[in-house]
């Protein structure tokens, strides 16, 4: 089952900009974690300016929780979301990650 997981961002115009160049470099960090296909995803239309939503997809649960164990224990995880998206707020507020699995395919 398909598992993917979504990470919401909130900023200003220039923290999403800096937003983007880090998604763009933590893509292939991630890809060798485990996920595939990361992708930001902006708004073209519709309001939702200032909002981003950085997303990674997981052939299912397991493979989710490795990628989890082993992303919140590397260097990655401090150095981009500890110090430095830390050091981005308030321009750049991580929202949340929220987890979804394919409901068409089933469990």
């Amino acid at each position: 089952m398909t598992v993917i997981a979504v990470t919401s961002w909130e900023g200003t115009p220039e923290a999403i900009e800096n937003l983007i160049l880090g998604s763009k470099a933590s893509a292939p960090v991630h890809e060798k974690m485990g996920a595939r296909n990361p992708r930001l995803w902006r708004a073209i239309a519709g309001g939702g300016m200032e909002s981003a939503f950085y997303s990674l997809e997981f052939e299912n649960h397991a493979a989710y929780g490795a990628f989890t164990d082993e992303m919140l224990g590397s260097d990655w995880w401090t150095e981009q979301i500890v110090k430095a998206a830390g050091a981005a707020y308030p321009d750049l507020k991580n929202i949340g990650t929220t987890v979804y699995y394919d409901a068409i395919q089933g469990a």
